[in-house]
């Protein structure tokens, strides 16, 4: 039984440990700040979810954009 628990545990833990991030979050205060980052993201192979989304925190505006890996 300890033997299937470790073989599950190190299974489920393969994509902890991988070098590069399959799914990436550019968050920033301005959202030129953010087209920035996502064009280096999209340089590395990654493709833009969805728009630009904008959410406000304290009255002040934060701009975010999820990326995945292709």
């Amino acid at each position: 039984m300890k033997y299937l628990m470790t073989i599950l545990l190190i299974a489920l833990s393969i994509n902890t440990f991988a070098k590069d991030d399959n799914y990436v979050i550019c968050e920033f205060k301005r959202a030129s700040d953010v087209a920035v980052c996502v064009n280096e993201y999209i340089d590395k192979g990654y493709k833009p979810l969805s728009g630009l989304h904008a959410v406000t925190k304290n009255e002040l505006p934060r701009f975010f954009q999820a990326l995945i890996k292709n």
